[in-house]
């Protein structure tokens, strides 16, 4: 009796193991190279690579779902999802929500403006800052963009959507002025629409605007402590031996990975 009964607990130890080492993934697959959904409807990109590799380390089974980016914190908050990567930055406001492992990656900015724009022969930010008083700005909901644009440029009005593409389709159709993002994007959504965007003005990081937030990063709920142990051990792992590198190369063509400061 004895035997079975401790037999019993070992089982229901060892599926407690099991159920806590299956984790559920949120992401916002509009954001290629990032992450974008494939003609087959999978979830691909540099953060669903680095995410598999981050499993594979950690020893656990990754389920990744996709929904929409201002969305994604709450779920995770509510324990819908177990971590949340979607070229997330580091910022104090997130932070108070959520835990973040090590950041994994750090991207440049850049303003986008329709193509024949006078806004994309401006080279100074100071300069396009000024271009862009009483003009209207693309951006995500609830990204870093929308901070810096509310918190930078207060004289410009944001206008803000679920989806990135939205923000070149709108561009192109002349309902803004310019749109905000990530460059590796910008280059992913010019490609699809040739000759009808132009960037302007410089590259841009978190030393140009504090909101931009210190690095990219995995979200887990707060609390998550042993979790963020292991994932932080990934991290610093595959920053240390090139292979955020390598997958950073594979869909960017350049190293983004994150550099201490």
């Amino acid at each position: 009796m004895k035997t079975l009964a401790l037999s019993s607990l070992l089982a229901c130890l060892l599926a407690g193991t099991a159920m806590a080492d299956n984790l559920r993934v949120g992401t916002s697959a509009d954001f290629p190279p990032w992450e974008s959904v494939n003609e087959a409807g999978d979830v691909i990109g540099f953060d669903r690579d680095v995410i598999d590799e981050v499993c594979k380390r950690i020893e656990a089974e990754c389920t990744v779902t996709n929904q929409a980016f201002d969305g994604l914190l709450p779920a995770l908050q509510v324990g819908k999802f177990d971590m949340v990567i979607s070229g997330m930055s580091i910022t104090e406001e997130r932070a108070e929500q959520v835990d973040f492992s090590s950041a994994y990656a750090e991207p440049p900015y850049r303003f986008a403006v329709a193509a024949g724009s006078d806004l994309a022969k401006i080279e100074k930010r100071e300069d396009l800052e000024a271009a862009l008083e009483g003009k209207v700005i693309g951006v995500q909901t609830g990204s870093t963009h929308e901070a810096v644009v509310r918190t930078n440029l207060p004289k410009s009005e944001p206008r803000l959507y679920e989806r990135n593409e939205q923000i070149a389709d709108d561009l192109n159709a002349g309902r803004i002025d310019a749109g905000l993002l990530e460059q590796s994007v910008w280059e992913q959504l010019m490609e699809a629409r040739k000759d009808q965007l132009s960037l302007a003005g410089p590259l841009l990081s978190s030393a140009d605007y504090a909101e931009f937030g210190n690095g990219t990063a995995i979200a887990m709920r707060k609390g998550s402590d042993e979790l963020k142990k292991r994932v932080d051990d990934a991290v610093t792992s595959m920053l240390a031996d090139g292979k955020i590198a390598e997958l950073s190369s594979k869909w960017f063509g350049y190293d983004l990975s994150y550099k201490a400061k």
